[in-house]
């Protein structure tokens, strides 16, 4: 019986880190052609009018365009503005 007892705090603790992992969905979303909305990015790695690059959990990604403006980057959400021509995906997902 004390085996049970051990099990259930894992238990709730894996369904909290899968909630949590819901939660943090990495997202972009592109309206049209001069407006995105990006959820969950870790990191802003490269930043001017011609190319945005942002890091996810399992990606990076680039996005090209002109006279690109990024506003706000809190809490992993920002919006894009300007005219977006290319968005590149790059997985930099670790096989363990």
């Amino acid at each position: 019986m004390p085996a049970k007892k051990n099990k259930i705090p894992a238990l709730f603790n894996k369904a909290r880190s899968l909630a949590s992992d819901l939660m943090r969905d990495d997202q972009i979303e592109i309206h049209s052609n001069n407006f995105a909305l990006i959820t969950g990015c870790r990191k802003l790695t490269e930043y001017n009018k011609n190319k945005v690059a942002l890091s996810f959990r399992n990606m990076d990604v680039e996005i090209t365009g002109n006279e690109l403006e990024a506003d706000s980057l809190l809490n992993g959400q920002m919006s894009l503005t300007g005219s977006i021509c290319e968005v590149r995906y790059i997985d930099n997902k670790k096989d363990n």
